[in-house]
């Protein structure tokens, strides 16, 4: 988040990683939403309801006259594996949707995010049947929902299958040093 001070104003910024609810409040004080375009990693109301909350605040602090919605991405456990977060697909990533889209009004659904199983390519599939089912269900256009999914190793394919954003982190930066985990 400190980060974010040092960088040009024109910066848009996808939080894409584990947040905490008791978390939202600060992120969204700390970068703005002049700068935080979107949290790619939301799948529990309670989490939307805080950063709901942070949005309102920071529209209420801010001094500014036209209000900003802050965009957020469902994140949806396509692989179904214990180890990934996210709502499952079908029924509860619909549900999640319209319970924010009636709840929320500082928030702005922009799209859907997965980290599927590795070398599991449905799971792209799965992704993309999900913002059909969430857009019709929200009354939106599939091209208004943006599609989070593919990393470093499968992006080219992710892509091909209508990614919209990928995370290349590690291709760009190079793979993480967690050596200093084990002490």
């Amino acid at each position: 988040m400190a980060k974010s001070s040092e960088m040009p104003d024109d910066v848009q910024w996808h939080f894409i990683g584990p947040l905490q609810s008791n978390k939202a409040a600060p992120l969204v004080k700390t970068v703005g939403l002049n700068k935080l375009a979107c949290i790619e990693t939301v799948s529990t109301m309670k989490l939307a309801s805080k950063l709901n909350r942070a949005a309102e605040t920071w529209n209420e602090e801010s001094g500014i006259e036209e209000t900003k919605k802050l965009g957020i991405y469902i994140q949806v456990n396509t692989s179904g594996e214990e180890s990934k977060s996210g709502v499952s697909p079908g029924e509860e990533v619909i549900h999640l949707a319209k319970e924010i889209s009636s709840e929320c009004p500082m928030l702005s659904i922009d799209g859907l995010m997965t980290i599927g199983a590795p070398g599991d390519y449905s799971c792209f599939d799965t992704l993309v049947k999900c913002r059909e089912d969430v857009a019709a269900a929200l009354g939106k256009d599939v091209n208004d929902l943006e599609l989070s999914m593919g990393m470093s190793g499968d992006f080219e394919v992710a892509i091909a299958n209508g990614a919209t954003s990928v995370r290349v982190g590690s291709t760009i930066f190079g793979e993480r040093d967690y050596s200093n985990l084990s002490k």
